[in-house]
């Protein structure tokens, strides 16, 4: 008979060490996108669903101080997404350089903001995590904020950065 806790954490720690290579080796589906528009869609897409999935999954482990807190760094981070996508899109259509400077000078601010959030969100949910779910939350911020810097090479160099 095969212990469904020990498959389970087989399964984790399989998405660990494949989201850890994944962040090593610099391959991963942001690279494959076609512009800069659909990288920092999908990228908000990313960091909406991984800050809906943490609070979805930690939820029952947290204060109602700290759910709140969590909940609150979700909605801003997409806030920040949502305004860099926005003025990715204006620069495509302007394709002007002082467009994309705009766009490069939106995608720094939505980078330390989404840093930040992240930061907030490890002190909030730390002191709740085991070792593995430490370790995942890792991979899960190496993952998002290489994608971010990606993002942020393109932008500079669209700009004359």
């Amino acid at each position: 008979m095969k212990h469904p806790i020990r498959r389970a954490s087989t399964f984790t720690l399989t998405a660990i060490i494949t989201g850890l290579i994944t962040a090593l080796v610099g391959v991963g589906p942001a690279h494959a996108a076609s512009s800069p528009l659909l990288d920092a869609q999908e990228l908000r897409s990313d960091v909406s669903a991984l800050t809906n999935d943490y609070i979805d999954r930690y939820q029952d482990r947290l204060t109602p101080e700290q759910e709140r807190q969590l909940t609150q760094a979700a909605r801003q981070a997409r806030r920040e997404m949502t305004t860099l996508v926005r003025v990715i899109k204006k620069a495509e259509r302007r394709d002007t350089p002082a467009a994309w400077k705009a766009a490069y000078r939106q995608h720094e601010r939505a980078a330390a903001m989404v840093d930040g959030r992240f930061d907030d969100v490890r002190a909030t949910l730390e002191s709740e995590l085991t070792f593995v779910e430490r370790l995942s939350a890792f991979s899960d911020y190496s993952s998002s904020m290489r994608d971010f810097q990606s993002l942020g090479v393109e932008l500079a160099r669209r700009a004359g950065k």
